[in-house]
């Protein structure tokens, strides 16, 4: 089952372009060829929808063995990974924080060559919190129930995940192919009687919920 670690770095001032660039450009490509840690995603938080400037990114492990060993060979960086803790530095220039949750997958979660097919120009972020010993059942009425609503509206899943280390906490991520799709499915939510009835469904598992929206930024560097 494949492990994830999504992170939400919040960026000084005019900076996240060049942080996104350093992930893409150099942060990624050491991670995968020293320790087979691969870059799933990397966005810019809408600063309409949610905290702002920000910049957000998915790593991809094979399963726990690999988070072991990768954590082990990276930490301290001090010690095991001097070139990477070159980055970590070189990074502060453009971040001031950050927060990271360790994930796992479901097994309807697209992963790998196939998860990568579906990045898209924006991606609808949730957080779930549910009742206590909720989350199984909250992803088996996802798969069955709510998979074939959010395809109608536009929506793929990009990945539906539960936290590692808090059991009642999950994240969400639906890919859409364009803007105009995610615009659909924004205007047509109140009335989408498939969304009412999830809504209904999900009173019996939630306590809460939460989203905004994650742009792709573009191959050069994003200014702002």
């Amino acid at each position: 089952m494949p492990v994830y670690i999504f992170e939400r770095m919040s960026v000084i001032g005019g900076g996240r372009g060049r942080l996104v660039e350093h992930i893409r450009r150099k942060w990624a490509p050491h991670a995968e060829a020293a320790h087979g840690v691969r870059l799933a995603g990397v966005w810019a938080t809408v600063g309409s929808t949610a905290a702002w400037p920000e910049a957000d990114a998915l790593w991809e492990m094979d399963d726990w063995s690999h988070f072991a060993k990768a954590m082990e060979t990276t930490h301290p960086l001090e010690e095991q990974d001097s070139y990477e803790l070159e980055l970590w530095r070189q990074a502060l220039d453009w971040r001031s924080s950050g927060h990271s949750m360790l994930l796992t997958a479901t097994t309807f979660s697209p992963s790998g060559a196939q998860l990568r097919a579906l990045v898209g120009p924006v991606i609808l972020y949730e957080e779930v919190e549910t009742l206590p010993g909720k989350m199984d059942a909250y992803h088996a009425a996802l798969q069955q129930h709510y998979l074939p609503v959010a395809k109608q509206r536009g929506m793929r899943l990009f990945g539906a995940y539960r936290h590692a280390i808090q059991p009642n906490f999950g994240v969400n991520l639906w890919s859409f192919e364009s803007w105009d799709k995610c615009r659909e499915a924004l205007e047509s939510e109140e009335g989408d009687s498939g969304v009412l009835t999830w809504r209904d469904r999900c009173k019996d598992l939630l306590v809460d919920q939460d989203g905004w929206l994650l742009a792709a930024p573009p191959a050069s560097l994003l200014r702002t």
